[in-house]
């Protein structure tokens, strides 16, 4: 308090000082504000009445170059498919992209994000491929998963500000192994709005950790989520839906391996979401 009144209240960062002009005029967040106008429940929800869904597109990457060290994924392809009849089935157009190098990636979503998505009422992309941390591979290669995604922010791709934007990723984030632990009891009309809003990322694993795939059957995300979005994707919200799949991982699969300490591990999805209203797959 000063002798002359309050001080002045504005908007700050929670970073080190930079020398600079300040904003003016700001509202903080202790000062609420009123509006004299009805709540509309319909505006917590993406509208999704467009002439077309979206596109879905899938890059599914099997078979890396020798000089990168990397395994082939074996049971990618059959992640792959399930996620074609999923998406097909909510009524994405789907395409998908087989064994693309780095370079390949982020040509392919450049142009895509180049794309007129304004008859869309959202956008999915399948990720399937080994990564670390930040990371996602190409066939001769890393390259940060930024790159990628950052593609479709709202000020690179105008077409798909304010609608949903649905990244999928089955890759590692690390070399961390979840040994589980046992339970007590058994389970039974806007402004301006931020570039990076409107998405969702589900993460296969928990960031710094390996995600699971089973040679035959598929990855053990891709499984559940394409298990999930089967049975409940034209009722349930996409968080619901999202919640369903990591209760799924984290209950229903244990890993089986040779390799020394491999063995009956867990594994648990990871959802980042900056969505802003209630995304159904169904208008």
């Amino acid at each position: 308090m000063s002798e002359n009144g309050p001080e002045p209240r504005e908007d700050t960062t929670d970073a080190r000082s930079a020398d600079g002009p300040k904003s003016a005029g700001s509202l903080s967040a202790s000062s609420p504000m009123d509006v004299d106008a009805k709540a509309h429940s319909h505006s917590f929800r993406y509208n999704m009445n467009f002439p077309l869904i979206g596109r879905c597109i899938i890059i599914n990457n099997k078979n890396f170059d020798k000089n990168t060290g990397m395994n082939q994924r074996n049971g990618t392809d059959v992640d792959a498919g399930n996620a074609v009849k999923v998406f097909s089935t909510l009524g994405y157009k789907v395409n998908v992209y087989n064994d693309q190098t780095a370079n390949q990636m982020e040509q392919l979503l450049t142009a895509v994000s180049k794309e007129d998505h304004s008859h869309s009422a959202s956008f999915v992309c399948v990720l399937l491929s080994h990564g670390d941390d930040g990371v996602f591979f190409g066939t001769d290669g890393a390259i940060p998963l930024k790159t990628l995604t950052s593609l479709f922010r709202g000020d690179r791709c105008k077409s798909l500000v304010g609608k949903p934007k649905l990244f999928f990723i089955q890759a590692c984030r690390g070399t961390e192994l979840d040994g589980g632990i046992e339970a007590d009891a058994p389970e039974d009309g806007i402004g301006k709005i931020p570039v990076e809003a409107d998405f969702l990322y589900a993460f296969s694993t928990a960031p710094g950790y390996y995600s699971w795939r089973n040679t035959q059957s598929g990855s053990w995300f891709m499984q559940s989520l394409c298990d999930v979005i089967r049975k409940y994707g034209k009722e349930l919200e996409i968080l619901h839906l999202m919640t369903r799949v990591n209760h799924k991982v984290a209950v229903e699969f244990v890993s089986v391996s040779n390799l020394p300490g491999f063995d009956a591990k867990k594994q648990i999805p990871c959802i980042v979401s900056m969505l802003t209203k209630e995304m159904y797959f169904s208008p």
